[in-house]
């Protein structure tokens, strides 16, 4: 019997699912596993949740790596599916320093044997120059980084919330920055869906060699 196919899905709130001021929770995890295993028949995934509401990736103050270095220390993973500088934007941390700390979290990743697949941070209702620069920095940063094992996912395009039609906004936030149940699980498709194609490719590389 193949083995399971074992998933990290690391990050802060939006990685926990975190909707209705904290009185609920509905993590991208189980949309995730649901459309891998649709994508690729047979398949056998585990998925395992860190989202730490709050967290920062810039340390200190952020624990973002320590619990990096915590989950890799104690699991072995073939993909960690990491989310994270949405508050460190919205505490105006710079674009080049949050990038830093993340390269330091997918290091710790990819050092224990997992490949990395960072998601690009969405959109939220707050609009300002500083914050949509930071954001957009941020991200073109992740979406352009080259390392061995690491793939990068836009999630920002897939998760509008400006250009978004009102029916949309509604349906997908909650509050202008968490998704709501229904975004949740848009994420966790839109995310499996990217990360089926890259498990295919692979398997269909190492057929040919």
């Amino acid at each position: 019997m193949p083995k399971p196919l074992s998933i990290l899905c690391f990050g802060n709130s939006l990685t926990a699912g975190y909707f209705a001021w904290g009185t609920e929770y509905h993590p991208y995890d189980d949309k995730l596993k649901e459309t891998l295993k649709s994508k690729i028949p047979g398949l056998k995934v585990m998925t395992y949740i860190s989202g730490l509401p709050g967290d920062l990736v810039v340390f200190p103050p952020g624990s973002f790596l320590s619990r990096m270095q915590g989950k890799c220390a104690e699991a072995k993973y073939d993909w960690v599916i990491c989310l994270g500088g949405t508050n460190d934007i919205g505490y105006s941390h710079p674009a080049d320093k949050i990038y830093a700390a993340l390269q330091v979290s997918w290091n710790v990743a990819l050092e224990s044997g997992a490949k990395v697949l960072a998601l690009t941070v969405p959109e939220c209702k707050t609009r300002s120059a500083r914050l949509d620069g930071r954001r957009d920095v941020l991200n073109a940063s992740i979406l352009a980084h080259q390392a061995k094992g690491f793939y990068a996912f836009d999630l920002r395009s897939k998760i509008p919330y400006h250009d978004a039609t009102e029916e949309w906004r509604e349906e997908m936030f909650d509050d202008g920055l968490h998704m709501t149940a229904k975004g949740y699980d848009f994420m966790g498709t839109a995310i499996a869906e990217h990360l089926a194609d890259l498990i295919i490719a692979e398997e269909t590389l190492d057929e040919q060699t």
